[in-house]
């Protein structure tokens, strides 16, 4: 009577298991808690362009997004993301100029 649940449960466990380690459409990540982990402690991307084209992040469809060294990273399309990975450095330094913000001006101080 036991043996009769042993393929259902075999089943279930080597489906989660393929689902885990096939990792997610957006970044590649492997396994869930890789996903989890990774995306959950990266600062947020500041843009709403992409980093390599200079595109609206939807004008190519849905974002390629991921995480490069803590860093949330979101490009207008794949043949964005293959740029990036030829020189992640010149788009990292590119992205850190973008996300300063601009001094504002205290106007008080003059009158």
């Amino acid at each position: 009577m036991k043996t009769r649940y042993l393929p259902w449960i075999a089943t279930a466990l080597l489906g989660t298991t393929l689902f885990a380690a096939s990792g997610c459409k957006s970044c590649g990540c492997a396994g869930m808690m890789s996903h989890g982990s990774s995306h959950a402690a990266a600062k947020p991307y500041p843009l709403t362009t992409c980093i390599v084209s200079g595109e609206k992040l939807d004008s190519m469809g849905e974002p390629v997004s991921f995480v490069y060294q803590g860093q949330e990273i979101k490009l207008c399309c794949k043949k964005c993301r293959k740029e990036f990975d030829a020189d992640p450095a010149k788009f990292m330094s590119k992205l850190a100029t973008a996300a300063v913000p601009e001094a504002k001006t205290d106007h008080s101080s003059h009158h």
